[in-house]
């Protein structure tokens, strides 16, 4: 199946939102303050569902080539994730807002000094770019199997894409847009799996219970038991300590105190315990209905990769594609907007201010911020178009791979120092260090390794297991090792320097003390985002239930009008929201 016009108008209609969210929210970003971290004003059901869209279309390529290759395990991942949340609830979250910076390179000078920040500043720079170069590889697979158009092509164009967007928008149009597109995603997903459920080489929920592999649901058919808790104990660690993160401060310093970071942790922890389910269901039906995606999309390196894409071109109506793609295209821009934000946020805050151009004003260092978000946007795509030419495993187990090898060395000293602060300047640089070195061996000597924890990969020479066993060994061993470490390096905080154990109590008075948006003076701009994304979801709700007038069965006419629906209600509840408020407001003013 070919998209239609009608898709093409709906993807139209999408980027008529984006743009319009870009330049009506565009006058609240009037510093870096703003551009970066919205001001630390946004209300926490904005910075949730931002929190929440953070999947991608990772999900929906490799997320759901794993389904397509092993059925229902692949939900523990996101079962992971949501007790990864519970903990940022009830340890992280209040912690990360009362940071009380604009980056979080910012709060790791105030924790470490100025010779970390650097160290962190050149060595993460070049790995958010990489990892946005995954990311972007991933919304290419998706692409290019919808438009049918060559995987470099579509990269690039994504890339131009979400980078212009980014450029534009700033943290308030990109949080704000994806607070609508949530709903649009939740919508469109559940009639992608009810339409795969329902066709009739399925046969509904039985007929998919009977037809698939039964290791879809025998979880130990294609890997020991031992394995798959090993996988299951790593990955749980990783998502626990990458959440707990000064990294991911970001999203929880736009919101207005610490008792509403912890409030908006609520949304991604009800999301990924129902969505990943829709999500995955087609990708798992496309067993049945596409057994040789081989033969179907030749020019993709993994083909189950595009199996969501597959079901969903047979069984959604004209203009239905179409919706999908803005929806998975809105998660991916979160995905990448947040690494951009980072990146240059980084380089402006950290280097440029500090470092290049002390005498710099706020105006100034808002363009400059703006020219760097091309800048990396730019580079960005050029890493992915790297990383298209090198034949190298499937997404899923690149990305585990680069978050146990690279990622996770980095993020244990930036999730120890935001609860225990008696180190010295050095702990973080050094556990980082030692971490990465302990990563390289652990992976220069994995095949010993690997054959005395788990006897059983001896008989299995599969690339998958033999991935799920690195990934078990590298998170574990950089976990014991880069731990032990830091902690050992607690001896020698006394003979730091008065200037260090100054800032630390400084740090610690930030972080007993709650965050008050009324002490603080931090602005309220309920009214305003109220009535603004009121109306655009209502406008954005009646534009797609219009587009049940496309001449389609009765249930593409009903889908529509779900979606659309979705998108109505809830940009009128958004309104009357916004006339309960001034009245309380009014009414606060009388007495």
């Amino acid at each position: 199946m070919k998209l239609s016009i009608y898709d093409y108008l709906v993807i139209g209609l999408y980027f008529t939102f984006i743009m319009a969210a870009g330049v009506l929210f565009r006058r609240l970003s009037k510093n870096t303050s703003d551009y970066f971290r919205a001001g630390g004003s946004m209300p926490w059901w904005i910075t949730g569902a931002a929190l929440f869209m953070g999947f991608s279309a990772w999900t929906f390529t490799a997320a759901a080539g794993q389904a397509y290759h092993d059925g229902t395990f692949v939900l523990v991942l996101y079962l992971t994730n949501v007790v990864g949340y519970v903990t940022v609830f009830f340890l992280g979250a209040r912690r990360l807002r009362r940071l009380r910076v604009i980056t979080w390179m910012e709060a790791v000078y105030e924790r470490y000094g100025r010779p970390t920040q650097q160290f962190y500043t050149w060595i993460k720079l070049p790995l958010l770019i990489l990892l946005a170069g995954v990311g972007l590889n991933a919304v290419a697979v998706f692409m290019s199997a919808v438009f049918g158009v060559g995987f470099s092509l579509t990269l690039v164009v994504c890339g131009a894409v979400i980078t212009l967007v980014s450029f534009a928008g700033g943290a308030w149009a990109v949080a704000a847009n994806d607070f609508v597109q949530m709903f649009l995603i939740a919508a469109i997903t559940a009639v992608a799996a009810v339409l795969a459920l329902n066709q009739p080489a399925v046969g509904g929920i039985s007929g998919f219970i009977h037809k698939v592999p039964s290791y879809y649901f025998d979880w130990t058919a294609k890997a020991p038991a031992v394995m798959l808790f090993g996988w299951m104990a790593a990955m749980l660690l990783l998502n626990m300590l990458t959440y707990n993160s000064i990294e991911v401060s970001p999203k929880y310093l736009m919101v207005r105190s610490d008792r509403e970071a912890r409030r908006m942790v609520l949304i991604p922890i009800i999301g990924l315990l129902i969505a990943p389910v829709l999500w995955l269901l087609p990708a798992m039906t496309a067993i049945i209905t596409h057994p040789n995606l081989h033969a179907e999309f030749p020019r993709l390196q993994h083909p189950s990769e595009a199996a969501f894409v597959a079901v969903c071109m047979d069984t959604m109506p004209r203009g239905l594609i179409g919706l999908l793609v803005s929806g998975i295209f809105a998660a991916t821009i979160t995905s990448m907007d947040a690494t951009l934000n980072q990146g240059v946020g980084v380089m402006v805050r950290n280097f440029y201010l500090p470092i290049m151009n002390p005498q710099c004003g706020e105006r100034r260092l808002l363009v400059v911020s703006k020219l760097l978000t091309l800048v990396f946007g730019a580079l960005i795509t050029a890493v992915g178009l790297v990383l298209s030419t090198m034949h190298l495993t499937g997404l899923f187990d690149l990305t585990n791979q680069l978050a146990a090898s690279l990622s996770l060395p980095l993020t244990l000293p930036l999730v120890y120092g935001l609860f225990y602060l008696r180190t010295p300047g050095w702990a973080a640089w050094s556990t980082a260090l030692v971490s990465l070195g302990a990563a390289l061996v652990l992976k220069i000597e994995s095949a010993p390794l690997l054959r005395f924890m788990f006897p059983a990969l001896a008989r299995q020479h599969s690339a998958g297991a033999q991935a799920d066993g690195l990934f078990i060994l590298t998170t574990v061993g950089v976990i014991l090792i880069g731990t032990a470490w830091f902690f050992l390096t607690g001896l020698f905080y006394r003979s730091s320097s008065p200037e260090h154990q100054a800032r630390i109590e400084k740090l610690r008075a930030n972080l007993r003390t709650p965050v008050d948006p009324h002490v603080e003076c931090i602005s309220d701009h309920r009214p305003h985002l109220y009535l603004i994304l009121g109306r655009l979801s209502a406008a954005y709700g009646v534009a797609v239930m219009l587009f049940a007038f496309i001449p389609n069965p009765v249930s593409g006419r009903v889908s529509f009008l779900f979606c659309g629906g979705v998108l109505l209600v809830v940009g009128l509840l958004l309104l009357a929201s916004r006339r309960r408020l001034r009245r309380t407001t009014a009414a606060v003013k009388i007495t």
